[in-house]
Order: structure tokens, then C-alpha cells, then sequence
């Protein structure tokens, strides 16, 4: 069984896609440690992949204007991150540091976009996944903006 194939499979950009696809992904994924403390990389920096977690610990953090750290979320086993310059070509808007020793797979953009320009079908696939996580996304958001605004006017 192809560890690789089976973490993407757990992943919502790529649930719809059939093995060979996967497959393919999985050939051109590259494994890459971090130790506790590194920084994989920082808000502000170019951005080339994304990432999977194989093992271990990540915090995602990003900063107040101020210079204070937020932390985001805290990722493990089978999380994915940094998918979203893929779709602005924007900088990483985060910092991402290993809490524990971390193995993580790494995809390149590069290699994304060159195995969608060979494989429409794929893409298709790709892109409307993506399309309906973000819509479930927004609906949530919108939701939970209407309750906190109607929790405001109670207490307000």
C-alpha cells in the first residue's frame, strides 16, 4: 500500500480523483523533516508548495500589526496547509514551525500545474472540489456571522 496515495486520499482536493491520478501525484511528492523549532516558513515569503503532514506537530501563526504572534491552528497527522498560493499566487500569509519533530510531504505547484495541463479531466476534478469545500466554508462563515451579530444585539 502507497503511504503517499493514502494521505492524499484523506484530503479534500483530491477525493474525487481515481488512483492512477493519485498515483501520479504521489510519484512527484518529496518528504521533507523538520525538527522541533524550524521554521518551515515565515508570512511574506515567495511560495512554491504545499504541504502534507505525515507525522508530528505544526503551529501556524501569523502576526498583529504590533508585532505580536496569533496562533492560527495547530496541524498533525493527515493535515494539509499552504494549498492557497496555488489559486492567488499571493505570498504565504502565515509562519509555519514544527513543535516536534515533523515529517511532512511536499507538493509543488509546479508539478500541480504541469500534471493539470496533461490531464484536464483531472483538473476538472481538482477545481470543483475546491470549489465546494470553499463553498461549505462560506456558508459556515455566513452562519456564524449572523449568529454573532444576533448574540450583539442581545448583549448590546
Amino acid at each position: 500500500m502507497n503511504t503517499k496515495v493514502e494521505s492524499l486520499k484523506k484530503i479534500y482536493l483530491f477525493q474525487k480523483l481515481n488512483q492512477d491520478e493519485l498515483l501520479h501525484i504521489a510519484e512527484k511528492i518529496r518528504e521533507v523533516h523538520l525538527p522541533p523549532r524550524n521554521v518551515l516558513y515565515d508570512m511574506g515569503e515567495e511560495a512554491e508548495s504545499m504541504y502534507i503532514v505525515k507525522y508530528g506537530t505544526l503551529q501556524i501563526s501569523t502576526s498583529t500589526s504590533h508585532g505580536d504572534d496569533v496562533n492560527l491552528i495547530t496541524l498533525g497527522e493527515g493535515d494539509h496547509f499552504g494549498e492557497l498560493p496555488f489559486f492567488d499566487d499571493e505570498k504565504r500569509s502565515a509562519k509555519v514551525e514544527a513543535k516536534e519533530n515533523s515529517e511532512l510531504y511536499e507538493l509543488r505547484y509546479a508539478d500541480l500545474h504541469d500534471m493539470f495541463s496533461k490531464n484536464k479531466e483531472m483538473e476538472l476534478k481538482f477545481y470543483k472540489e475546491v470549489t465546494h469545500y470553499y463553498i461549505r466554508r462560506l456558508r459556515k462563515l455566513t452562519h456564524d456571522l449572523a449568529y454573532a451579530r444576533e448574540l450583539r444585539k442581545r448583549f448590546a
